[in-house]
């Protein structure tokens, strides 16, 4: 462990107890199948990275590379390992395992770890991971996490390959953790076309998996939600043997209506604000009237509309993962300030904590991705992921079957700095743009890639309907939606380029920000944090030394 990471650790802490930053990463949502208009299940996740770069002089965060990818099926030895890069952990590999799609990050064999993120499987295993969430204290003084144990830079690269469904998959993560470990805290989704299951990963050794329900949706981004869960069904959970012990004997132990809560007793006493703003804000663009408020001091995993009648669509999956507060006057995206140092934007006054908050839709995001899980569809299909690489404010989802074989050249380029035939920098820049000159772009720059979204969508309905009853071989379709997705993302892309070439010509300078990217360097003051760093608490300083192994790697990757 280099001391300069070491020190971005401690400055994190710092921040986060201060009050003027937040704990800025990832949020997720489900959608279960008897809330949606046309019966399938939506899951999802925005990724945020929120660690600085510096671009043209100017330190700024959420910058970070992110490729689309088809990994093949593959046959191995006995003895054969897979290793993750960023902590050591290892476990044997499967004898054959199976072909996957992924998002994993472009700085991949650097020592930074994969970070697959998210994918569909072969046999239509779907899964994100993660949302991290921080055990409390006292809880990792009893079951610490382990420092190579089980960790997100490595979950789903280990996970998909490997199952058949999705329940399959919560059982071998739980195995997993039982006989290494876990090196963090995490939320996971795992899906299939029967089944969607909800886990959270709570210390070293202890987990929780329910089967979600079919009439519920839910907001969650980095905290922990689940309240008491029936340990005996084992139908619809999946938990680890000490759950209530290790809460007893690290004595936190609580209840709710005189029933074991999970989340009082693994989480934090309070929500951190970033996470509140989020799942408050989340919860009021899907459910308008319902009566929870920002304060409130506990928000519910599992939640029904208000409006019973109530059916929600991919557009209002795209519009959460966006939102920016439009339908709350009272409050403003945090990304409006002024950066500070580090390039944090960070409230300076009471009047500003009071208005400005972090959204869902914010700078940090690299990559928000929809699952929509269609059981109407052949099983290897899996369902469709809308993929949305760059910043979600400004950028465009593009939508691709679990199926397909390979991905298009524009998901391949791994180059930190600006690529002109990146998907993921073109689309960065051009919500860079938009964002920097609101005089020049405004709302057009989102509407226009709404309208081409409409345009997908009246499509892909289509091509379910064809595909549910076209009675195709495995390998017919998979052909067939091949081409189709190299097709609409070559001609997207294209779309993209133009754009950002008419939207370069209308700048007051041909530069911008975008034109090389370079990692920070922390400088040399920040070893005087170590100097404070044993005021903080030694269970939350191991866990963020854990997840802070390189200088662009954080516990608050997912």
């Amino acid at each position: 462990m280099k001391k300069r990471n070491l020190a971005l650790a401690l400055l994190t802490i710092l921040l986060l107890s201060t009050g003027s930053s937040t704990a800025f990463a990832c949020s997720a949502f489900i959608i279960g199948k008897d809330l949606t208009e046309d019966g399938s299940v939506l899951y999802g996740r925005t990724e945020d990275y929120p660690f600085p770069v510096e671009l043209n002089g100017e330190v700024v965060t959420g910058y970070h590379n992110k490729n689309f990818i088809v990994t093949p099926a593959k046959t191995y030895q006995e003895g054969d390992m897979i290793e993750d890069e960023s902590n050591g952990f290892s476990y044997p590999r499967q004898a054959q395992e199976y072909k996957y799609i992924s998002a994993p990050d472009a700085s991949r064999g650097t020592g930074e770890g994969i970070y697959d993120a998210h994918g569909f499987n072969e046999h239509g295993v779907s899964m994100t991971a993660t949302v991290t969430a921080i055990p409390n204290d006292e809880v990792l003084a009893v079951d610490p996490l382990v420092k190579d144990g089980l960790a997100e830079a490595i979950l789903t690269s280990l996970v998909l390959p490997r199952v058949k469904s999705a329940r399959e998959g919560i059982e071998y993560v739980a195995k997993v953790i039982d006989e290494k470990g876990s090196a963090e805290g995490n939320i996971i989704v795992i899906a299939d076309q029967k089944e969607i299951w909800y886990m959270e990963i709570l210390s070293g050794h202890q987990y929780a998996a329910i089967k979600f329900p079919d009439d519920k949706y839910a907001v969650f981004p980095n905290t922990y939600f689940l309240g008491h869960v029936d340990v005996t069904d084992t139908e619809h959970v999946i938990a680890s043997k000490d759950l209530e012990k290790v809460a007893r004997e690290a004595k936190t132990y609580k209840e709710v209506n005189g029933k074991f809560h999970i989340a009082k007793s693994y989480g934090p006493s309070n929500y951190d604000e970033g996470d509140r703003s989020r799942i408050y804000a989340g919860i009021k663009l899907l459910d308008p009237d319902s009566s929870v408020t920002y304060n409130d001091e506990t928000f519910d995993l599992l939640r029904s509309p208000s409006d019973s009648s109530r059916k929600f669509t991919i557009e209002d999956a795209m519009a959460l993962q966006r939102d920016r507060f439009e339908n709350m006057p009272e409050f403003k995206p945090l990304d409006l300030l002024e950066r500070g140092e580090k390039g944090r934007r960070v409230t300076k006054t009471a009047e500003e904590e009071a208005v400005y908050k972090y959204p869902l839709g914010n700078e940090n995001v690299i990559d928000a991705h929809i699952y929509q899980i269609k059981p109407d569809l052949p099983k290897e299909f899996g369902g469709i992921v809308w993929l949305n690489l760059g910043t979600s404010r400004n950028t465009p989802f593009i939508p691709f079957y679990g199926n397909i074989t390979e991905t298009y050249k524009a998901f391949h380029p791994q180059s930190p700095e600006y690529d002109k035939e990146s998907w993921y920098w073109v689309a960065k820049h051009i919500d860079e743009m938009t964002m920097d000159h609101p005089e020049l772009f405004g709302g057009k720059t989102l509407a226009y890639f709404q309208q081409l979204e409409k345009d997908m969508i009246a499509t892909q309905k289509e091509q379910d309907a064809h595909y549910a009853t076209a009675h195709l071989s495995s390998q017919e379709a998979s052909q067939e939606v091949t081409k189709d997705s190299l097709e609409r993302s070559e001609t997207l892309f294209k779309q993209m380029q133009e754009l950002e070439k008419e939207m370069v010509a209308k700048l007051p300078k041909e530069t911008t920000k975008m034109t090389s990217p370079t990692t920070k360097e922390e400088p040399a003051t920040l070893n005087n944090l170590f100097i404070v760093g044993g005021v903080v608490a030694l269970g939350v300083i191991s866990y963020l030394i854990l997840r802070h192994k390189k200088k662009n790697s954080s516990s608050n990757r997912g």
